[in-house]
């Protein structure tokens, strides 16, 4: 070990020689931690220490589809209450014409479509107003990346 491997241990990855600080390579944790943005399958890798070698990095072959790109594909999509109605009105006239008599039959329709319109709109702008919150992590990225 030269000095510049001084305090470090040897990680071996993929076959791959990695030097890392023995504070973190001491941790399985922080090792894991560390080598996560490698892979994302890393999260839940097995760390395997035997007396007198490397210590050996070994992914874990994990579930598919648990990254929220494929949560979000997943939902079914889902249009806002009020432009569906709004829509169904331009049909309805298109086909019937909407005059003060049939209008007010749909008065209550209408007033439902809006407010669920409303809530539809309320918990977007919540979801966007988290997501633009999100402050973004760096995490220990191994020397030699």
């Amino acid at each position: 070990m030269n000095t510049a491997n001084t305090n470090k241990l040897l990680v071996i990855y993929e076959g791959q020689q990695h030097w890392i600080p023995e504070a973190i390579a001491q941790d399985d944790q922080l090792l894991r931690d560390a080598f996560t943005p490698l892979c994302a399958e890393l999260a839940n890798a097995e760390i395997e220490r035997k007396a007198g070698e490397p210590i050996r990095i070994i992914k874990k072959p994990g579930k598919k589809g648990n990254f929220p790109l494929d949560y979000l594909k997943a939902t079914p999509e889902e249009i806002n209450p009020a432009l569906f109605m709004c829509y169904q009105m331009r049909q309805h006239q298109i086909r019937t014409g909407i005059d003060w008599q049939n209008a007010g039959q749909l008065s209550v329709q209408i007033e439902q479509a809006i407010a669920s319109g409303t809530a539809f709109s309320q918990s977007l702008n919540q979801t966007q107003k988290s997501l633009t919150a999100c402050i973004p992590t760096s995490s220990v990225i191994p020397e030699g990346f």
